[in-house]
């Protein structure tokens, strides 16, 4: 149950393709700092709506692409850094893998001026304030599972493209189906797409890293600037919007992956600094819940893979390490 301004919300996958089927005009949104099952899912379930309802759909985030994003299918259809002038015409905004509507920007600001706003997820979602309906599945190992699942009694509609789309967001945040979020429906929603047909040139090119020169660089620095205890299994990184001279959304590497990839660190942690907040991503390859950290912290997530921001008015960087330390500890004693 999901109640927004006293009233249950939550709805079926009936009412959603039902509300859609209806809609003048679909604007589809996710997350700032958009991962690939957040673009995919919109850009599929955007194909999805002109296949079966021949209406257009547009996606949109309020953030700038990041550089590991750009061989995604139809990744030129996407409004990036969307403002008032760029922003499609209001009437059903759908917002897709967010689990705060708060992360989707300044958007959050004017969902009064939608008609309906839906909101589709498979984190624990913490805030839908303006939010009218509501679907939440925390046991879908990816928002593209979701969408193929609301979506699976017109699979014969579905065409590579789509297929696709799904595939690469499924694989991308289940690790290439081997994190603990994949299960026997994610499995089998995969061979579906698979049956429709998947374009594995552009599959192998979204899934796989490309490395640049500079990431290279960006690399070894990331090894360099690696605190990791021993003792305690935990280790952490510092770091910038940019290093070695470059934007890190201008770069193909994953420091929270490159950290929980050390043989000795079971949970990482890293703290990107911005002018104004500390940005935290915590990952763990070990039997221990680390949402229940970041929750701790006002933010939330996966099991295995969670964040969370704080004010740099609420706190030092040298505060921050060492409350997320203890808690960390305490978490795996």
């Amino acid at each position: 149950m999901a109640i927004c301004n006293n009233v249950d919300i939550t709805v079926s996958k009936e009412k959603i393709l039902e509300r859609l089927s209806k809609a003048d005009n679909i604007t589809i949104t996710g997350h700032r700092n958009p991962d690939c099952d957040c673009i995919c899912s919109g850009l599929a379930l955007s194909l999805i709506i002109k296949n079966i309802f021949n209406k257009d759909a547009y996606v949109v985030n309020t953030d700038k692409i990041q550089r590991d994003l750009k061989n995604i299918l139809f990744i030129d259809k996407v409004i990036f850094e969307v403002n008032e002038n760029t922003l499609p015409k209001k009437d059903v905004l759908v917002v897709l893998d967010s689990g705060d509507i708060d992360r989707i920007g300044w958007l959050s600001d004017i969902l009064n001026e939608y008609n309906e706003v839906i909101f589709i997820d498979h984190h624990k979602v913490r805030n839908i304030k303006g939010v009218t309906m509501f679907y939440d599945d925390t046991t879908a190992g990816a928002t593209c599972e979701i969408i193929t699942d609301i979506f699976q009694d017109y699979i014969e509609k579905f065409d590579s493209n789509i297929a696709t789309l799904l595939y690469c967001g499924i694989c991308t945040d289940t690790g290439s189906f081997i994190f603990t979020n994949t299960t026997d429906r994610t499995l089998f929603y995969g061979s579906k797409l698979m049956s429709v047909g998947i374009i594995q040139e552009n599959l192998g090119n979204v899934v796989r890293k490309r490395y640049t020169k500079n990431d290279v660089s960006a690399l070894i620095e990331i090894y360099n600037r690696m605190v990791i205890d021993d003792n305690k299994k935990i280790g952490y990184l510092c770091l910038e919007d940019t290093i070695c001279g470059i934007n890190m959304k201008e770069l193909a590497v994953s420091a929270s992956d490159i950290l929980i990839q050390m043989d000795d660190v079971l949970i990482g942690f890293i703290i990107h600094e911005g002018e104004e907040n500390f940005r935290v991503s915590i990952r763990s390859r070990c039997s221990k819940n680390i949402r229940e950290v970041a929750e701790s912290f006002g933010g939330g997530g996966h099991p295995k893979a969670s964040g969370f921001s704080v004010s740099k008015n609420d706190y030092t960087k040298e505060r921050l390490i060492t409350e997320i330390n203890d808690k960390l500890t305490s978490l795996l004693a």
